[in-house]
């Protein structure tokens, strides 16, 4: 991170204590748990403050938000939505092309995002628990995007159509989504994605021979657990007197011991690479090819 601006979503997604941002990171935000009502010359402060790069606020509704991107945030680089359940349509955001990073935490009443096309700088998309979101086709536009973090947090509702609209985004290098279901069931439009050093979701929305399908046609150099056979829990489950420390990769796969399991969990990994395997000498095979496998 320089001196002046946010270089990372994680950067301008922390929660600075009162008196700890630094002078061009300011916070507006409301004392209420369900993020307030942030009044609108609570952002007026903007036209004298010219070393402000980054604004974090709560409570912001639709015409504050048109005030903030009429011309009133046009220094700034990196915003930071947190807790605004009420705005209902992000298309002003058009107009602040400078933007680099955006970051959202709870929406519940939008349908869409915003033309992405219309923000060349945009390198760091954040959205979590849209309540109302499920077409991502802006997404599409998108096309500087390099960190891409969007799904659930709180709420574990958040369903999309179609992964189809990230399968154009040549230059993102981490994605990571959470999501209770897929519409069209399809993995495919990840595999288009080569560019990519990190990849994570949750390991049960798709079934085994999807990800194996897509191991096979991304680079080995992608780190991401949920492309190995099984992942690690950090902290195991105590269920009936057994602690379980590894999920099995795929739909409805179980959590297992990975020494009173052993001789299972092996064989769970060999039929894994053997999938894998098979995927990368038969590139034309879609995961359909091996349902049941």
């Amino acid at each position: 991170m320089t001196q002046d601006r946010i270089e990372s979503l994680a950067a301008l997604r922390r929660l600075h204590r009162p008196g700890e941002a630094p002078p061009w990171h300011a916070m507006r935000l409301q004392p209420e748990l369900n993020g307030g009502k942030l009044p609108a010359y609570a952002l007026l402060f903007l036209a004298d403050a010219p070393e402000v790069t980054a604004l974090t606020v709560s409570g912001v509704e639709q015409k504050t938000l048109e005030l903030l991107c009429s011309g009133l945030g046009a220094r700034l680089t990196a915003l930071h939505f947190w807790k605004c359940p009420r705005i209902v349509d992000l298309a002003p955001l058009e107009a602040m092309s400078q933007l680099t990073h955006v970051a959202f935490y709870w929406n519940q009443k939008t349908t869409r995002l915003w033309n992405l096309a219309r923000m060349p700088a945009l390198r760091g998309l954040h959205f979590d628990d849209f309540t109302k979101l499920r077409d991502l086709t802006d997404l599409a536009g998108g096309e500087a995007l390099e960190d891409l973090v969007f799904g659930n947090a709180i709420w574990n509702k958040f369903e999309i159509d179609t992964l189809e609209p990230l399968s154009g985004l040549w230059r993102l290098r981490t994605l990571a989504f959470n999501a209770k279901a897929i519409g069209d069931g399809r993995i495919q439009p990840l595999a288009a994605l080569t560019g990519l050093e990190a990849l994570d979701f949750p390991s049960g929305l798709f079934d085994t021979v999807q990800l194996a399908w897509l191991r096979a046609h991304l680079p080995a150099s992608v780190a991401s657990d949920v492309l190995q056979p099984f992942r690690r829990l950090r902290q195991p489950l105590a269920r009936k007197g057994r602690q379980l420390d590894v999920l099995v990769s795929g739909k409805r796969k179980p959590f297992l011991s990975s020494q009173a399991d052993d001789v299972r969990l092996r064989r769970h990994v060999a039929e894994f690479e053997a999938l894998v395997r098979r995927f990368e000498r038969e590139p034309m095979l879609v995961p359909k090819d091996l349902a049941g496998a």
